[in-house]
């Protein structure tokens, strides 16, 4: 009865506001069966709120529903496929001044799974005008001749303002994992359990598998830290296959934490989903799948909620493990993943001012002021050749990193570095290699550290013949101010300038 009592507490205090924000995908046409991973699909940028006042929101549920072309007639809930919710890593980690990378997918709902919900009280933070992309996809399994059926989906997201809160919620972080299958040299066929001998792998016994026909190798395949190459999306042949695959690595916790949500993801012919502790030997969560008494598909597959929350250690071992009955009597593809809600005890909750202020830095800004004890000049931010280091930028000079930097001159450019302390480091954020602005005259570079170079750098170039190097993506153009920088250029020798501060700003900037 008190359990009851505080549910229903927590209830009233975190969900009355409630609000929803529906989208329509685009119209799907099925003309043909599509296995899993293999249907027409696409990708919405959308945002919940509102882009003109930032606030922070609450997601707590997500559903999907199949309909036809019109947006409200139902259609058979097996033609759903897949829906993921991604955040923009290197934005959100901007956004939330958080001190860690960031995983890419917060939600996702697939055959057997329409709808997932937190636990009450619990939320994943996101900005109001925070950019989500939405990817959706349908499937035909059983219908011969569908005759170029229209279908989409209707997604509803289920969130609440903070501003209407009368009591805070508890902030959850996303983490995923896959279970894999090991390639081999000749892309054989699947041994099945029993057969071949399996490769061990911190006791996680990793089959040798082949990659599924409609796998995208860029996105389901893996390089394990033994150097294997792995496949999330594999071959499962008729009869009974269990995998088992070590995924700490995979989930690579930075802290103790406790797991609130899980949603799991399997195809057709799975029997369950289970990740297990390999230092205690207890089960962490698992979640069993229901095929159709009739066709092929899944009718359910369990999620996992729990307001207590389950324990999970950063020096413990993990292994998902996966099992699948192929009673077809063909060759079957299939993927084991689950994506968790865990504890954030590192998440501090930003004031509205302070969520208006990065969200102007690091969302809406084209331009960054640079004020030196010379003059000011602007960077015209290319977001489109170059959007993370744009964001990496505006974070640093939202955090002030580059105050009271000196100039210096170099050749023909003039070079801002700080140095890489530890304090810098926690705003630096991992991104894959940008192809950037070339180096060429009024080209503006930044410049991260590395193993050798202990530093934070902007080149601003100004002549030819800039010196090449791996570790600086050209991010920018310079905009005003090119008289000042050709003063601190040309100053005599021992005369430089000091960086007062750096202003992210939105508008039209002469060139």
């Amino acid at each position: 009865m008190i359990r009851r009592a505080i549910c229903l507490i927590l209830l009233a205090s975190s969900t009355t506001f409630a609000a929803e924000r529906q989208i329509l995908s685009k119209v799907y046409t099925i003309d043909r069966k599509y296995k899993s991973m293999e249907g027409p699909s696409s990708v919405q940028k959308i945002v919940l709120g509102s882009s003109v006042t930032p606030e922070l929101l609450w997601i707590t549920g997500i559903r999907t529903e199949m309909v036809a072309e019109d947006g409200t007639t139902p259609q058979l809930p097996e033609l759903m496929c897949h829906l993921n919710v991604d955040l923009d890593t290197n934005l959100h980690q901007a956004i939330f001044n958080l001190p860690r990378p960031t995983a890419s997918r917060l939600m996702t709902l697939s055959q057997g799974m329409l709808a997932a919900k937190l636990p009450v009280g619990y939320g994943f933070p996101i900005a109001s005008n925070e950019p989500i992309l939405l990817f959706t996809q349908v499937l035909n399994h059983n219908i011969e001749h569908p005759n170029n059926l229209k279908v989409r989906h209707r997604v509803t997201f289920e969130y609440v303002r903070d501003a209407d809160l009368s009591r805070s919620m508890k902030p959850l972080f996303n983490l995923g994992a896959s279970g894999m299958v090991q390639l081999n040299d000749a892309l054989a066929l699947t041994t099945m359990m029993g057969g071949a001998p399996a490769h061990d792998h911190g006791n996680a016994s990793c089959l040798i598998g082949q990659r599924a026909p409609q796998a995208a190798a860029t996105s389901a395949d893996y390089t394990d830290p033994s150097g294997r190459k792995m496949t999330g999306h594999w071959i499962v042949p008729p009869g009974r296959q269990v995998n088992a695959s070590d995924i700490t690595w995979f989930l690579n916790l930075p802290f103790d934490t406790k797991l609130h949500y899980a949603a799991v993801h399997l195809h057709p012919f799975a029997e369950s989903l289970s990740v297990r502790d390999i230092t205690t030997g207890k089960v962490v969560l698992q979640s069993r799948a229901t095929n159709p008494t009739k066709g092929v598909g899944l009718a359910h597959v369990e999620t996992f909620t729990s307001l207590e929350g389950m324990p999970l250690y950063a020096d413990h071992k993990y292994e998902l493990e996966s099992v699948y009955n192929n009673t077809s009597g063909n060759n079957a593809d299939s993927m084991a993943s689950v994506f968790l809600g865990l504890d954030d005890p590192e998440f501090m909750k930003p004031s509205s001012r302070e969520l208006a202020r990065r969200s102007a830095a690091i969302i809406d800004s084209d331009s960054v002021t640079v004020h030196t004890t010379a003059g000011d000049f602007t960077a015209i931010l290319a977001r489109d050749i170059a959007p993370n280091t744009a964001i990496q930028v505006a974070r640093l000079a939202l955090a002030g990193v580059f105050n009271r930097a000196q100039t210096v001159n170099s050749k023909s450019e003039v070079r801002l570095t700080v140095p890489a302390t530890e304090s810098v480091r926690k705003l630096l954020e991992p991104f894959p290699a940008e192809r950037g602005l070339p180096l060429e005259p009024e080209t503006i570079a930044y410049c991260g550290p590395t193993g050798t170079a202990n530093d934070v750098t902007l080149r601003v170039i100004l002549g030819p013949r800039a010196t090449a190097d791996s570790r600086c993506i050209g991010f920018a153009t310079l905009g005003d101010g090119k008289n000042v920088l050709r003063a601190i250029h040309e100053a005599p020798a021992g005369v430089t300038a000091f960086v007062s501060s750096l202003e992210t700003s939105h508008g039209p900037s002469e060139r």
